[in-house]
């Protein structure tokens, strides 16, 4: 896996998110963060830390598998939550933003 700290070479995947409020799927890399493709697309997710100590950017995962830069981040999210800053998408993602 092709992480954003990596330096190996290999181009990261593609993954899908579909964010079910504003209706809009965006194709993108595996290591790309939610919340930084969230805002390139002009859909708004509250943040603050923008490092997952402060909760802000929680989102419910409806659909898919994500992943955690820190997964220490999410230990006390309630189940169905994600981190929208500190998550990437492994595969076709629906959250609910």
């Amino acid at each position: 896996m092709n992480s954003p700290n990596s330096t190996d070479d290999t181009p990261a995947k593609p993954a899908t998110i579909v964010f079910a409020k504003s209706g809009k799927t965006i194709t993108c890399a595996e290591n790309e963060l939610i919340l930084d493709v969230a805002e390139r697309e002009g859909i708004l997710i509250p943040s603050s830390c923008r490092s997952g100590n402060c909760g802000t950017c929680q989102q419910k995962l409806i659909e898919g598998q994500i992943q955690y830069n820190n997964p220490d981040a999410a230990k006390d999210l309630e189940p169905g939550m994600i981190l929208t800053c500190n998550a990437q998408a492994i595969n076709t993602v629906v959250i609910d933003a």
